[in-house]
């Protein structure tokens, strides 16, 4: 005969899976009935129902190619008074590890029963990616192949759609679109490159173009979006959106992760999610409207004269080309007054590669 302590669990989890498998269609997650760790696995969410607190899931946006599937985790802080759900996403890109620790930061921070409204956060949306140490999805479908997510929101699930298109609309459908009144898309340059921290926003949209401001960024840019970005999509349904650039890919880099998080709860502040109003950010940011790249026209050793935010004028010497023997092949100059806002970090460059990226 069963141990009576075992009965018990037994029963408990049955009912469990009976509760999972009959779900209320109005309750706050969808849940799957699956635990992973002990932490609820779920494939829907309507942060704004969840009680008070903070709470942790696992999204099943997916499934590998062995049949497992791919889990997102989600942290949710639900405040004690009703407000604005502030979305946060950190890691479309597998590299772009300062979002996750921007993230991680925060949520020490937060105090639900001194918060109005809800915080729904992402740390790491490309689990894929991010297991493969690798910026882009990978797909092993047709031999294998590499997809930029922040290239194809929302997806889709139609049809034979995409492997990554289905991942994507799995979670826009389930997770991002249905929690977001405002939202902070946290990314960072590409590996062999930095940004300062730095904010793409569209001016059009008032609450972007102040939330761009309150965040306290070195940089901001004025820009219409990309088709496919999780920033543009998001604007596209009515939601405020902006993208946070954090430093370079790879690394925790301390100032710009402390700087971010102080400047996610000045957005809270400015939003009525905290109490006080924001202040002004202690950087004045440089704000512009176009870039323009100066890319390698062949490969070499490259040697920068410029850093990042720097103020360069038009014919100002910014790089310098080498051969593999030290001898000078070509320097190459600012086309036009701006600052500084990207520069090669790996001196290792092919031709195409990008060494310096000036706003004006």
């Amino acid at each position: 005969m069963m141990p009576t302590h075992r009965l018990i669990a037994s029963l408990i989890i049955a009912l469990g899976m009976a509760g999972a498998a009959h779900a209320d269609m109005t309750a706050p997650v969808e849940d799957t009935g699956d635990r992973l760790a002990g932490v609820t696995v779920i494939t829907g969410l309507e942060a704004a129902k969840l009680p008070e607190g903070r709470h942790d899931f696992y999204f099943r946006a997916g499934w590998r190619n062995t049949g497992e599937p791919i889990h997102v985790p989600v942290v949710v802080v639900r405040g004690a008074e009703e407000g604005k759900t502030l979305l946060l996403t950190a890691a479309v890109h597998g590299d772009e590890l300062n979002g996750i620790a921007v993230l991680h930061r925060l949520f020490e921070k937060l105090d639900p029963a001194k918060l109005s409204g809800t915080v729904v956060a992402v740390p790491g949306l490309n689990q894929p990616g991010i297991n493969a140490n690798n910026r882009r999805f990978p797909v092993s479908a047709g031999g294998g192949s590499l997809v930029d997510l922040n290239r194809n929101f929302p997806g889709s699930d139609t049809g034979g759609g995409s492997t990554s298109g289905r991942y994507i609309n799995a979670l826009w459908a389930g997770l991002l679109r249905p929690n977001a009144d405002i939202a902070v898309d946290i990314h960072t340059q590409t590996r062999g490159s930095a940004y300062p921290l730095f904010v793409f926003a569209d001016f059009a949209n008032a609450t972007a173009r102040a939330a761009a401001h309150v965040l306290g960024p070195d940089m901001i840019k004025n820009d219409p979006g990309q088709q496919g970005t999780l920033e543009t999509s998001l604007m596209k349904e009515g939601i405020p959106a902006v993208t946070l650039e954090v430093g370079a890919p790879k690394q925790f880099q301390n100032d710009l992760i402390d700087r971010s998080v102080w400047g996610i709860l000045n957005l809270m502040h400015a939003q009525k999610m905290l109490p006080r109003d924001a202040v002004e950010p202690p950087v004045k940011a440089i704000v512009g409207s176009n870039y323009t790249n100066i890319y390698a026209d062949r490969g070499g050793i490259a040697v920068l004269h410029v850093g990042l935010k720097d103020k360069v004028a038009k014919g100002q010497d910014v790089a310098t080309l080498y051969d593999a023997f030290g001898h000078a092949i070509r320097t190459y100059k600012a086309p036009h007054d701006g600052w500084v806002l990207a520069i090669a970090t790996d001196p290792v460059r092919e031709a195409g590669a990008m060494l310096v990226r000036i706003l004006q």
